[in-house]
């Protein structure tokens, strides 16, 4: 049997929690842009919310990049979490295969504690593509959004769903 190393062997007797909020990071293998054309971004978006009807997760913020996914997610009880990412990487296989990509082996999991601020995880999803350079502070990125409660608290302190300059300073 081949031991587990790095990531696998992190997540080996890992816990899943229940009503935790995790953030989650899923990338391409070798990092392969392509995950923002339209029909992938489309796929993914309809699964990621496929999942939070079926009640496995209730999607908080999320983010589609070229070539990673980023998740803000409270996990339900029905499924662990990687089961739920298992399942996201399976549907959304067939949308990536037509694109000539392919999901990463593993992904990056952190539950937030207590002290975690969600408001700094969502700021930091929200700004990934501004930071990258893929839009303009004038814009407002296609492929970000944010759960029902989130939306209520956070949008209010964006200038208009765009962010302000001095955030990315």
């Amino acid at each position: 049997m081949k031991p587990n190393r790095g990531y696998e062997a992190l997540r080996r007797n890992r816990l899943s929690m229940p009503e935790a909020t995790y953030f989650v990071t899923l990338c391409t293998h070798n990092r392969s842009p392509g995950l923002t054309s339209a029909s992938v971004a489309s796929a993914l978006r309809a699964e990621i919310l496929d999942i939070e009807r079926a009640g496995y997760w209730t999607i908080r913020g999320a983010v589609i990049m070229p070539d990673h996914l980023h998740l803000l997610l409270t996990l339900r009880v029905r499924l662990p979490l990687g089961r739920t990412i298992a399942r996201l990487k399976s549907k959304s296989k067939p949308a990536l295969f037509v694109a000539g990509l392919q999901w990463q082996g593993n992904y990056y999991e952190h539950r937030l504690r207590a002290e975690d601020s969600v408001e700094t995880v969502l700021l930091y999803i929200f700004l990934n593509p501004f930071r990258t350079g893929l839009v303009s502070l004038s814009e407002i990125y296609a492929w970000f959004w944010l759960g029902a409660e989130e939306m209520a608290w956070f949008t209010p302190r964006t200038d208009d769903g765009k962010p302000f300059p001095e955030w990315l300073c």
